[in-house]
């Protein structure tokens, strides 16, 4: 081992265990309530899963031995007197038993099966001496991954949001992280390979592409498992009570501006996310600037008075800044007076003589954020609780289960199908996003049309948001 000892270590699988003092999360049954993950996928009947290693995990995955890996990383052997040491090796055997678990254990005994009769095969044609191609030694360096890996599973101990640590989608940000940084170094990027048509690939030289590192991401993954807790739909219920307290706090906060904002602010939140069945990322898209502008000319059509819900920004995965309109009826089919609550907003932003830029804006003056919004949310939700005991139950935890990430969306479009509301017409509503995908538009389309693409489509654009109930 780095020319100071010969490395001699050798394992059973089942002597190869993980550290007494390893408490990295392990997904259990019990970690599923109310989320989305089927408890029959886990395998509660292996109490040693992710635990010990197996006979034959050797052949299907490189292995070093702890020590081995943290002299290649440190050029040292582990001391235990020092604690970062033991931590190290606690996190070098865990992310071992990892890379050795992205195979399951019927899986390995399977490939050790067909190993022994590969080398019973070679014994009778005399071939067994060189049946097998030169394995070692491994190159006196991190190679493979390791120090990264070990880096990746102390992320994994940082506490979660709705669960006691962070899920594997989180982890996995820190392998980009590396990835990206080595891909800046002049080294980082190997040969280009470009085809005919002109697209082609390049060769990545980061550690985080070695297949010991893929092996290790496997397992890690399926270790932590995925557990969904999506953001709790709002029913047609919850949102009417919400305007119930609304149009009350209006009246009562007839001399203070602040209150008055906050109102305003909350109900055009709501309006955004469920009429228009808009995502959290999207709702904070609402442009003041656009909706000012055909303001006027929409809640006037001759035919079909609406709303010009404007939406602006720089949308993922898409080039340059974007506009989009998606007109709103003006007044639901069920009395919801959508005009009458941004047409209030609008003149509050106003008397503080802002004009364009976001909409929903925070203190410093910049577009607000999903957690931000989540604050005028959950304070109307909470106040439907207290007041509409029937509505909420006062068992559901309205921080943890509502969101303006998802849950007006996901509202909305359960409402629509329980009312009837027909697949095309849930379909034109979100058209802007099929537009985005199909066809993209150039920074230099303008306002006008935009609108004036919407504004020939507003009968059937402003369906959803009138039946919705």
């Amino acid at each position: 081992m780095n020319g100071r000892k010969t490395c001699n270590g050798a394992w059973h699988g089942t002597c190869f265990v993980q550290d007494a003092a390893d408490k990295f999360p392990v997904l259990q049954v019990q970690d599923l309530d109310d989320s989305l993950v089927d408890e029959s996928t886990l395998d509660d009947e292996d109490p040693n899963r992710f635990k010990e290693a197996r006979d034959g995990d050797h052949l299907m995955t490189p292995f070093q031995c702890p020590e081995c890996h943290f002299m290649n990383i440190t050029g040292r052997l582990p001391s235990s007197l020092l604690h970062k040491d033991v931590l190290a090796m606690t996190c070098i055997k865990r992310a071992t038993l990892d890379s050795l678990w992205s195979r399951e254990r019927s899986t390995v005994q399977s490939n050790k099966l067909e190993g022994a009769k590969f080398l019973a095969g070679q014994r009778l044609l005399g071939f067994d001496t060189h049946c097998f191609p030169y394995r070692g030694p491994y190159p006196k360096y991190d190679a493979c991954g390791m120090q990264l890996a070990c880096s990746m599973l102390l992320r994994s101990l940082d506490p979660g949001r709705t669960t006691a640590s962070i899920q594997y989608e989180t982890v996995r940000k820190q392998r980009s992280f590396y990835s990206n940084f080595v891909h800046t170094c002049h080294d980082g990027m190997g040969a280009t390979f470009v085809k005919d048509d002109g697209s082609g690939a390049s060769v990545s030289n980061s550690k985080t592409n070695q297949p010991w590192f893929k092996k290790f991401m496997r397992g890690v993954h399926r270790r932590m498992g995925d557990v969904w807790l999506p953001d709790r739909a709002m029913s047609q219920y919850e949102i009417a009570a919400c305007f119930k307290l609304l149009d009350a706090r209006w009246l009562v906060y007839e001399l203070d501006v602040v209150g008055r904002k906050k109102t305003a602010t909350t109900a055009c939140i709501l309006i955004a996310g469920y009429y228009a069945a808009l995502r959290g990322e999207e709702i904070n898209r609402v442009d003041l600037g656009g909706m000012r502008k055909y303001w006027n000319e929409a809640v006037s059509h001759s035919h079909h008075k609406h709303i010009p819900l404007m939406l602006a920004g720089r949308f993922k995965k898409e080039i340059g800044t974007k506009l989009f309109c998606q007109p709103l009826a003006s007044v639901t089919k069920s009395g919801r007076k959508i005009q009458l609550w941004f047409a209030r907003m609008i003149k509050l932003l106003a008397d503080e003589e802002r004009y364009e830029g976001p909409m929903f804006r925070n203190k410093a003056g910049k577009r607000m954020s999903i957690s931000e919004m989540d604050e005028f949310l959950h304070a109307v939700l909470i106040g439907v609780q207290k007041n509409y005991t029937n509505v909420i139950g006062d068992s559901i935890k309205i921080h943890e289960e509502f969101s303006a990430y998802r849950s007006l969306r996901r509202g909305a479009t359960s409402e629509a199908q329980n009312v009837g509301i027909p697949k095309e017409v849930i379909e034109s509503n979100n058209r802007w996003r099929k537009f985005s995908r199909a066809k993209g538009m150039t920074p230099g389309m303008s306002m006008m049309e935009r609108y004036s693409d919407a504004k020939v489509a507003v009968p059937s654009l402003i369906r959803f948001s009138s039946e919705l109930p």
